[in-house]
């Protein structure tokens, strides 16, 4: 009962370097999936506010990560948001990662944009950038019927401007913030192939590694935002320490996680209209929204 106070891959380098091969990703799972919920189609975006933490310069930094998901339409063609009704348009969820850092002399700042397809979860598009004073760097992924393309810049010294095609499918690391929570609704596991994570502000090198996603038992876990009954779920590979804390009931909200050296902790969650400007946020005041 949840309680609230309130691919086989083949790798060629274009602009670069390296051939290597994968185990291809299984066919996502059927079913009752998270996409089935009828709250996804109110026109609203879910907003969820976390206690993080993540380590920067050997030091660990205390802020606060947004995560916004909502349905949209995306051009199967041109990768871009369309209306409905607009010729090839495709029902995907957006999940928007956004972070603001505190360091002793200026943020750092990322912004990650996943698309996935409805209702299987499968990616489509990805674009994220960090700024910080040093410089930005940004990369961009667009998923194909048999292959993924990637173009990442980077300012870092042998960085630079490249691009690469993989042959098949791989999921983007940050999908698996979403990915969790239907493995979560579907009461079963999943095969994946993930790529590495987009968010850095290094060039995104295409590695690709073999995990599986799977669900544990429940447990009650106290948060900020409130107490709830979870589902922890672990991804099982040779990457990063990686867990998730969803909840055992619909909408199955993400309530803890650790992706690597970040962590955080559920602190609010609210349903709004982010882009209308009378919609106003109970978690930051006007203005101080990042």
């Amino acid at each position: 009962m949840q309680k609230q106070s309130f691919p086989h891959v083949f790798l060629v380098a274009i602009a670069a370097c390296c051939v290597f091969r994968a185990v291809a990703e299984s066919a996502p799972p059927t079913g009752p999936s998270l996409s089935d919920l009828t709250i996804w189609d109110d026109g609203l975006s879910e907003m969820s506010y976390f206690h993080a933490s993540d380590t920067i310069y050997g030091v660990d930094r205390a802020y606060t990560r947004v995560l916004l998901v909502n349905r949209q339409w995306m051009s199967a063609e041109s990768g871009i948001k369309v209306e409905p009704d607009a010729p090839q348009a495709l029902p995907v969820f957006k999940i928007n990662l956004s972070e603001q850092i505190p360091t002793e002399n200026y943020n750092y700042r990322y912004l990650v944009s996943v698309f996935l397809e409805r209702p299987l979860l499968v990616p489509f598009k990805l674009a994220a950038s960090s700024q910080e004073w040093c410089g930005m760097t940004y990369k961009h992924m667009r998923w194909y019927d048999d292959k993924v393309t990637l173009q990442s810049f980077s300012y870092y010294d042998k960085q630079g401007d490249r691009s690469w095609t993989l042959a098949g499918s791989a999921m983007p690391y940050e999908a698996l913030l979403l990915v969790a929570r239907d493995v979560v609704a579907r009461g079963e596991a999943r095969d994946l192939m993930v790529l590495a994570p987009a968010r850095t502000s290094r060039a995104a090198d295409p590695t690709v590694r073999t995990a599986r996603m799977i669900p544990g038992r429940t447990e009650s876990i106290s948060v900020p935002g409130g107490k709830f009954d979870t589902v922890r779920v672990r991804l099982e590979w040779d990457g990063v320490p990686t867990e998730f804390h969803v909840a055992s009931t619909p909408p199955f909200l993400l309530v803890r996680y650790q992706t690597g050296d970040a962590r955080g902790d559920l602190a609010l969650i609210e349903r709004r209209a982010y882009w209308d400007r009378a919609s106003r946020s109970r978690f930051y005041a006007a203005g101080q929204a990042p």
